[in-house]
């Protein structure tokens, strides 16, 4: 992954929420490569997990996962997230539906 110590900024697109730019201190950032990330819920918050599979157990099927990050989302910023996700998900396939062409 791509590591920059400079300042980060937000989306400049406020129809998708929160504030129109931000400035993230990334004095503490790690980056990680995630291959598997999964999405609970409880009473207050959306959980989300993200991992790296570490291998697999081809007996029982079973795959061994490291956690990375675990983060509880409320409601209101999970719904933000999604709406930027389908945005950016959208916007990639617009692009390499171009590059194809």
């Amino acid at each position: 992954m791509d590591q920059d110590d400079g300042p980060k900024t937000g989306p400049k697109n406020p129809t998708l929420g929160g504030p129109s730019h931000m400035r993230w201190d990334t004095s503490e950032q790690q980056s990680h490569a995630c291959a598997i990330a999964t999405a609970s819920v409880t009473p207050e918050d959306i959980i989300l997990n993200f991992g790296a599979k570490r291998g697999h157990d081809h007996q029982g099927g079973e795959v061994a996962v490291e956690l990375l990050q675990r983060i509880a989302l409320s409601p209101v910023t999970a719904k933000h997230l999604s709406a930027t996700l389908e945005k950016v998900i959208a916007d990639d396939d617009r692009m390499t539906a171009r590059s194809k062409s």
